[in-house]
């Protein structure tokens, strides 16, 4: 059995229905991840909440009001350039030098996803080698969408290819001719939850299952947030 019984009886359980309020913040459930994870676990732990940081990062800098609470960063020490992880002072050395991409800030989730793979593969954490590839084949998978329907050309903008192929086709059925962004947003969600929690593993009690529980728990709380009062085409298809 792992090592964290007693952290997933503390851990609330999750809402039954994207949408639905979560009993508690995500930003609660990261503190308490925070104080009982075990010390060898830990940059295991910030390095998974990093690609909440480098959601953050992109729309405090492109002036988007939406802060997800939780990351290994406050808002506060973001603002100040504080306790930056080593891939964001990476991008930001790098875009002062001048990075040539369409898009800059996919330079920044290579940096956050390069970074967060090095590390589960030194560490043998099968959850975040398994969904983090799938992840990244996704959002290349969307932007080939997205692109393509505007005539545009995708390959400047994947990431890290050749990582993995994953098998979208029906999740792209569904999104095709979909117009209505919330409802994208919905479809994609929940397939990332079930890609979640099939990467969890056969512990119920292990690291992987910490990790399940607060990948999930991530989603829930940002859709609870989406549903507010926030333009939904700033966060369509988000990555984190």
């Amino acid at each position: 059995m792992g090592d964290y019984y007693f952290l997933m009886c503390l851990f609330p359980p999750l809402p039954s229905s994207l949408g639905d309020k979560p009993v508690m913040p995500f930003a609660e459930i990261s503190r308490m991840a925070h104080r009982h994870v075990n010390p060898p676990h830990d940059s295991l732990l910030r390095a998974w909440l990093s690609t909440i940081d480098a959601a953050n990062w992109e729309n405090m800098e492109q002036g988007v009001d939406f802060f997800l609470e939780g990351g290994a960063l406050t808002r506060e020490a973001m603002e100040a350039r504080q306790n930056l992880p080593p891939f964001i002072r990476q991008f930001m050395e790098e875009r002062e030098r001048g990075i040539q991409r369409p898009h800059i800030y996919d330079r920044l989730w290579e940096l956050c996803y390069k970074s967060l793979l090095i590390l589960a593969e030194q560490e043998g954490c099968r959850f975040l080698i398994d969904y983090v590839s799938w992840e990244i084949d996704l959002r290349n998978r969307l932007t080939a969408l997205r692109l393509r329907d505007r005539g545009a050309n995708a390959a400047d903008h994947i990431l890290m290819p050749g990582l993995g192929s994953f098998d979208f086709t029906a999740l792209v059925s569904q999104l095709e001719g979909q117009i209505n962004p919330l409802e994208a947003e919905r479809i994609i969600d929940l397939e990332r939850l079930k890609q979640i929690c099939s990467c969890q593993g056969v512990d119920p009690f292990s690291l992987d299952a910490v990790l399940t529980y607060l990948a999930c728990a991530a989603v829930y709380d940002r859709w609870e947030k989406l549903q507010k009062s926030y333009d939904i085409d700033n966060y369509l298809y988000y990555g984190g």
